[in-house]
């Protein structure tokens, strides 16, 4: 697992791309009280899953840069 920082609040993560369309994210736990989207409750159940819209965001934009390794 690669670390990552969301761009819009900074929350930490571990991030792994088995594919480009499979993600594997392990939450730490300050980065709940981290991430806006859980904070203001926008998506409570999706945080909980690992999948805040903006994370998402920026770990496609990481994969894209080349940030985070995705296997051929």
């Amino acid at each position: 697992m690669e670390p990552l920082d969301c761009e819009r609040c900074g929350a930490y993560v571990l991030v792994e791309k088995n594919s480009w369309h499979h993600t594997s994210t392990q939450w730490r736990s300050d980065s709940r009280t981290t991430c806006l989207e859980y904070r203001e409750h926008v998506a409570p159940t999706s945080i909980r899953s690992g999948s805040c819209s903006e994370l998402r965001k920026s770990i496609n934009r990481a994969a894209v840069d080349g940030r985070i390794t995705v296997p051929e």
